[in-house]
């Protein structure tokens, strides 16, 4: 489980810091996959962002489904109907914060999120045969630890981006400030803050 933010952190500033390089190698993997359509499965409609969001495709969302709960050992611990409520929210997250990055980050994450998404790749490269629906908390901790174990530098930053946008999209939400020691906007700076806000609009 990663070390939780003191504050919930600030999903534009993940894309200004240019935290995502994929590099050559998940590029050319991605190329050599584009050859045989029968691998990569990418239809046109698979291509379409989810019902609901902005970034991510169906098979993101079965991507991240499986790794928060790994990432967030607390979402894991939820009952299973908050654990599905926080889930859902956390993804929204997600999703937003991909929507939010720069174009040239959105595009090399694209790379790593198609290439999880070819069963034969994700078997060689990441250890994971069957599809992320199927894949439980501890199968998706042993490959987030075999990349960040990994000597090439590209599945380590892969591993590193997963990881993070997990975290982010779980604690951003009020509900994990709590565990992660935030207690939350200070009340009378998000009172002064909103009225200003709200006699802004009174006055447009």
């Amino acid at each position: 489980m990663p070390i939780p933010p003191t504050e919930p952190p600030d999903a534009a500033a993940l894309s200004r810091r240019g935290f995502l390089r994929i590099g050559f190698g998940l590029s050319a993997a991605i190329a050599c996959a584009g050859l045989i359509p029968a691998l990569s499965g990418c239809s046109p409609a698979r291509k379409q962002p989810a019902a609901g969001m902005r970034f991510l495709r169906e098979t993101d969302v079965a991507l991240f489904t499986a790794l928060l709960p790994a990432v967030v050992a607390e979402l894991a611990a939820r009952d299973a109907a908050t654990r599905q409520l926080h889930l859902e929210q956390a993804l929204g997250n997600v999703d937003a914060t991909c929507a939010a990055m720069e174009a040239n980050a959105r595009a090399e994450l694209r790379k790593l999120l198609d290439l999880l998404a070819i069963g034969p790749l994700r078997r060689v490269l990441g250890g994971v045969g069957q599809d992320w629906r199927q894949t439980d908390p501890a199968q998706a901790r042993h490959f987030l630890a075999r990349w960040r174990a990994s000597r090439f530098a590209t599945l380590n930053a892969g591993a590193v981006v997963l990881v993070k946008l997990c975290s982010v999209g779980y604690y951003l939400l009020p509900a994990a400030w709590p565990g992660s020691g935030y207690p939350g906007p200070n009340p009378a700076v998000y009172r002064a803050l909103h009225a200003n806000a709200s006699s802004a609009s009174q006055h447009a």
